[in-house]
């Protein structure tokens, strides 16, 4: 009886061997192997020598996602000129804004210089920024150029004009241009005449008025004006995108300072 139960001890451990993890580590697989006579002999190689060769690809990762870190819109810069300054060719001109009568001004004043200067921030929230003036010199020198000559005896003050744009917040000077000097000596307020002949030799006199001078920007901003000169009279007018249509400003007119020069 103690023999019976000894066997079956022995039969139920081998199966139970089987089942256990890693028991695939003991099964055995047959090699040929050559002996020296070059007969075939099989031999017998465990599991884990069988296999120790053998690589296996590594499992793929993913990212996992995190609280931390989440998904939003870019921000970009928006573009500052969305809008063109230009006249499609199939469309309607544009009124030219130097010339509208019927277009207002944000500012309008008459400046009398002797040798003073001014200054102006005007805030442009729509541009563009359109500086429009007429000057009125002591001595016109192009009209008239002996006004301009003088003598041994009497020097002539020659009359000038500086209008100067700044940005305001960095005072870069965006654009200048005056009256004089370095400048033109057209007053913005002359008339031209032309004389042609047609073809059959008749005279044709035609006037024409260039218009009134004038400082173009196409930016918006905040920009500082430093008006200077001296023996000259000049009329600022300030026109932006933004100036209401069939309204002109009044004009006022700045004290003249008293000197001993006047005009005569």
């Amino acid at each position: 009886m103690v023999i019976l139960v000894l066997v079956a001890l022995v039969f139920s451990g081998g199966c139970i061997k089987g089942f256990l993890p890693g028991a695939e580590s003991t099964q055995t697989t047959e090699v040929m192997s050559y002996n020296t006579n070059g007969t075939e002999t099989p031999v017998a190689i465990s599991g884990a020598a069988a296999n120790a060769g053998i690589q296996y690809p590594a499992a793929e990762m993913t990212p996992a996602k995190s609280a931390a870190v989440t998904e939003a819109s870019p921000i970009l810069t928006p573009d500052p000129y969305p809008i063109l300054h230009g006249t499609r060719i199939n469309s309607t001109g544009l009124v030219n804004p130097i010339w509208c009568e019927t277009c207002g001004y944000e500012f309008e004043k008459n400046y009398k210089l002797r040798g003073n200067a001014t200054g102006l921030i005007v805030n442009v929230v729509e541009g563009p920024l359109y500086i429009i003036y007429t000057v009125t010199p002591q001595n016109d020198c192009l009209e008239n150029p002996d006004s301009c000559r003088g003598d041994l005896k009497k020097s002539v003050n020659r009359p000038y004009l500086t209008i100067t744009v700044r940005d305001n917040q960095t005072q870069e000077v965006v654009a200048e241009d005056g009256y004089g000097r370095e400048y033109s000596s057209d007053t913005g307020k002359y008339e031209f005449e032309i004389t042609r002949y047609d073809a059959e030799g008749n005279e044709i006199t035609t006037t024409t008025t260039p218009g009134p001078r004038a400082i173009k920007i196409f930016r918006e901003g905040t920009y500082h004006l430093t008006i200077q000169g001296n023996f000259i009279e000049v009329n600022v007018m300030i026109r932006t995108g933004a100036s209401p249509t069939g309204v002109i400003a009044a004009g006022s007119t700045v004290p003249e300072q008293q000197q001993q020069d006047e005009w005569e």
